[in-house]
């Protein structure tokens, strides 16, 4: 397995992680005699020399730097009978780091061998119609080179379909949706948290927006709830929106003061009552264990995962609320939408998420198969 499993730099991004993690159970279930290994590229890793950590005692993850990438792929991880790539970004573009060349298997080498077999697990990009002719080719080289192609969302499947890919494509929604909530059963809010009797919000928002959520903060009543401030995700350093916000608002709020294993993340979630959060994977979280969510979302809206997940799940899309980094009027729209949605009703979506988890299911045996046959 070869994907961004620990973050794009071995931060333990909780959604990456559990990606890894459901991809390697759900393989490890149908393939029990198959040995697997987890790979995972640090693109600020200095070190040429592989590191190979458990650090929540979870999943064996060993890391590489990108700079012996193409070197790594054509001379270790091609020793191996089947390479399955992603079930994440790895297809990078505009809001992540510079692309990775190994997961376009930019290397012609390795395109032009017959082995191993590589199948690519679910996978998104953030590349638009606009400047996606600029990786064409290595897009159309990638796709070639796979046995099994699956991607995350329509929009991205169209755009490839556009740009020439013939072979048959499989859309398979994110597979952290069909996750098993019973790891997160003994998840709780630490002792000091415990409920005063009122609902309460849990809110997760990026460092880059917080001074749009201070002026929401200000001019939005929310006394009626407990409000708890809590870091979903290191990779957004969610930990410093945190500290920012208890700095200024002291105990009118609560706060979780320190990060959590990714397991812990995204358990968390079920003890609120309502969760606002701008990660994709915070989203996630809410959904699989029917918390309802408000969603705020910076994605550009072609390529946005948390737009698509909302569709695939037939929520309506004005719980995504839409901001852009810089726009002078994002507080008014926080200010604007929340309001209008904090005290209303969800749809249910219990039907269409058991439909994508069925949809999952089958992609997982359908890649085990190709695995098995080999």
């Amino acid at each position: 397995m070869l994907g961004m499993y620990g973050g794009m730099w071995r931060e333990y991004n909780p959604g990456c992680f559990l990606t890894g993690l459901k991809t390697f159970d759900e393989l490890k279930q149908r393939l029990p005699k198959v040995d697997i290994d987890v790979f995972s590229i640090d693109n600020h890793l200095e070190t040429e020399e592989l590191i190979k950590e458990n650090r929540f005692n979870i999943l064996d993850i060993i890391f590489f730097s990108r700079k012996r990438q193409i070197e790594f792929l054509e001379n270790e991880l091609s020793k191996y009978d089947a390479i399955v790539i992603g079930g994440d970004i790895v297809w990078g573009g505009d809001d992540v780091i510079e692309d990775n060349d190994i997961f376009f298997l930019n290397s012609e080498k390795f395109i032009n061998a017959n082995q191993p077999a590589v199948l690519i697990n679910s996978v998104h990009s953030f590349y638009e119609d606009k400047n996606i002719g600029t990786v064409r080719g290595k897009l159309l080289k990638a796709c070639e080179r796979s046995q099994y192609l699956s991607v995350r969302t329509r929009a991205l499947k169209e755009r490839l379909e556009r740009i020439g890919i013939n072979k048959q494509l499989h859309q398979v929604p994110d597979p952290v949706l069909d996750f098993d909530t019973n790891k997160f059963k003994n998840v709780s809010l630490p002792d000091n948290l415990k409920s005063s009797g009122r609902k309460n919000i849990g809110i997760s928002v990026r460092s880059k927006l917080t001074e749009e959520l201070i002026q929401f903060l200000h001019k939005t009543d929310l006394s009626e709830y407990d409000v708890i401030f809590y870091p979903f995700s290191r990779q957004y350093d969610n930990l410093a929106t945190v500290h920012t916000i208890q700095k200024i608002f002291g105990n009118k709020y609560h706060y979780v003061e320190e990060y959590s294993d990714p397991i812990k993340s995204f358990g968390i979630t079920k003890n609120f009552d309502l969760s606002i959060t701008d990660t994709m994977h915070g989203v996630t979280s809410a959904v699989i264990q029917k918390i309802p969510f408000i969603s705020i979302d910076v994605e550009h809206e072609l390529t946005s995962r948390k737009d698509q997940l909302l569709e695939t799940l037939n929520i309506n899309k004005k719980r995504n609320v839409r901001l852009s980094y810089g726009n002078p009027n994002n507080a008014n729209i926080l200010i604007d939408e929340i309001n209008k949605l904090l005290n209303e009703k969800m749809e249910d979506y219990e039907v269409a998420l058991n439909t994508a988890r069925q949809l999952i299911k089958k992609h997982f045996d359908e890649m085990a198969k190709i695995i098995d046959s080999l």
